[in-house]
């Protein structure tokens, strides 16, 4: 993240015009060519016609005797269930890690080498049953750091005492737009045996289930990738010739939990169609080298220094406190920082997968005067989530996705408040598949769209993506080819142009919040993580 990222430099456009706005609106199917340049969806093979767009039986989403019920189209496809996103797959308390290593008082002079020093000492000590090595505890006041901390080793938790002024603080030293924390490294998929096809002729959004041409080498309990590569056909069939490559795959990290004859069943649904008319998806074993049980809690980080850099405006997007890389299963708790750039929270990176953001705030970023607005919680890699968040800036993307993730990730109960410019949120570039946005606040547009050209090629940004009970300024969700996104329970003027899933616009619906929801009925529980 030292070099400048690779990211937009263009703001996106301005959708809520006032004659852009359509209020009232029902349920919407596909119609019509989705906007910015997407194909028209018409009724040829494997693209969906109005008909097979909607729910089979009535809504998307209902209740009966306290539990979802789950409308599906003439496909097989839902809504997915994103309660797998968060430490440990989700409803998992984090846990109390005792401390092992404490810093001195901070002084006037820099203490980037004295808390490395301790993490340093922490990451050496064994690693206990609990996966936790122990925690580095840090005093009350302002730590001054002229560099960067790394923290690239599992079982150790970075400890303040508190995000409040009287509190703990790392302030970034130095003009220079930069990762004050990084943790972990980067790492690599490795295939582990045989690569089997999947045989089916499609699976569908939310499927556990797969039939394979062979079994062998296989057992539950197996950790496994089901890889959907990327083919021009595809790209051809949502109309991003030219904007896509079929240069990438989504891979969907997850575990055999049964196997029956050449059908396996998964742990967590996928986010995305299987479909054999456009891809070879397969499933293998895989190694992929990740440290785990890391946290960072309670403290605050400010980094305006970093505005003072003589290039931050080109640099601005490296101004960020922490990015996770080789990562999973781990957190960060009540923290807060102030005055970042470009990616203010950035980095639950691509590598990423089943990390906590809980109880945080992303508070007065720092942008320029470009066109290029920063992204204030920026979810990546999969089953990742955001909860209980705040942010405040001048012009942001304040909930967004990078692209090319599998999913699921979500963001849960998180506010945006205006401080001049209009917010947005929604996926920024490239497919980014499964996203929740549940009980988000946003002053400004929540936006779920085909972005096109824009940026260099952004194209479809979501897709089977869900807003819940969003309460906008107004909201638009497009609907693309082979997929499905979904706004329900939504408020806000709905914009023109939307073509996608709308399910009680203006109101918002039972449950309170879906993400919540679909861990109870899997039998856990959102409070007894968020009381943590």
């Amino acid at each position: 993240m030292d070099q400048v990222r690779n990211r937009t430099r263009s703001r996106r456009y301005a959708w809520a015009s006032a004659g852009a706005v359509v209020a009232g609106v029902a349920a919407v199917v596909i119609t019509q060519a989705a906007a910015q340049g997407s194909p028209d969806t018409g009724t040829g093979a494997g693209k969906r016609s109005a008909a097979s767009a909607s729910p089979v039986g009535g809504a998307w989403i209902s209740t009966k005797g306290g539990r979802l019920v789950y409308g599906r189209d003439a496909q097989g496809n839902r809504v997915p269930d994103y309660s797998y996103a968060g430490y440990e797959g989700g409803g998992v308390p984090l846990p109390k890690v005792a401390t092992r290593v404490t810093v001195p008082a901070p002084g006037a002079g820099d203490a980037t080498a004295a808390i490395q020093a301790a993490l340093d000492k922490a990451s050496a000590l064994p690693v206990g049953k609990d996966g936790v090595r122990g925690a580095v505890q840090l005093a009350p006041g302002s730590y001054h750091i002229a560099g960067q901390l790394h923290l690239d080793a599992g079982g150790v938790v970075l400890r303040g005492a508190g995000s409040g002024a009287s509190g703990t603080t790392l302030v970034a030293d130095t003009a220079t737009a930069r990762t004050l924390i990084t943790i972990g490294k980067k790492s690599s998929y490795t295939r582990v045996g045989d690569a089997e096809p999947v045989t089916d002729g499609y699976v569908p959004v939310g499927a556990t289930g797969l039939t394979l041409a062979g079994t062998t080498g296989l057992k539950v309990g197996d950790e496994v990738v089901v890889e959907r590569p990327t083919t021009q056909a595809w790209i051809d069939a949502i109309g991003m010739h030219g904007i896509f490559t079929p240069n990438w795959s989504l891979r969907f990290e997850r575990k055999i939990t049964a196997i029956k004859g050449r059908r396996i069943t998964l742990d967590v649904p996928l986010t995305n169609a299987l479909e054999k008319q456009y891809t070879r998806a397969t499933v293998y074993r895989y190694s992929f080298p990740r440290i785990d049980h890391v946290g960072i809690e309670d403290l605050s980080l400010d980094g305006r220094a970093m505005a003072a850099a003589p290039d931050y405006a080109k640099t601005f997007y490296n101004a960020a406190p922490w990015e996770f890389n080789a990562v999973q299963d781990s957190w960060i708790a009540g923290v807060t920082w102030r005055h970042f750039g470009g990616s203010g929270q950035t980095a639950l990176g691509p590598q990423s997968r089943r990390i906590s953001v809980l109880r945080t705030q992303a508070l007065d970023m720092l942008t320029t005067d470009s066109s290029a607005r920063s992204e204030a919680y920026l979810l990546q890699g999969q089953q990742n989530l955001v909860q209980d968040c705040a942010v405040t800036a001048t012009k942001v993307h304040a909930f967004t996705t990078y692209g090319r993730q599998a999913g699921p990730n979500s963001f849960v109960d998180c506010k945006a408040t205006l401080v001049k410019d209009t917010y947005d949120a929604g996926g920024h570039q490239r497919w980014g598949s499964g996203t929740l946005y549940d009980n988000v606040t946003l002053d400004g547009s929540l936006l779920l769209v085909n972005n096109g050209t824009r940026g260099g090629g952004h194209g479809w940004s979501d897709a089977n993506s869900t807003a819940y009970n969003c309460t906008t300024q107004s909201y638009m969700v497009q609907e693309p080819p082979t997929a499905h996104n979904w706004a329900i329970g939504c408020t806000g003027a709905l914009q023109s142009g939307s073509d996608g899933q709308v399910q009680s616009p203006g109101h918002h619906t039972l449950p309170t919040s879906l993400y919540a929801q679909q861990l109870a009925d899997r039998g856990l529980s959102a409070d007894a993580v968020t009381r943590r």
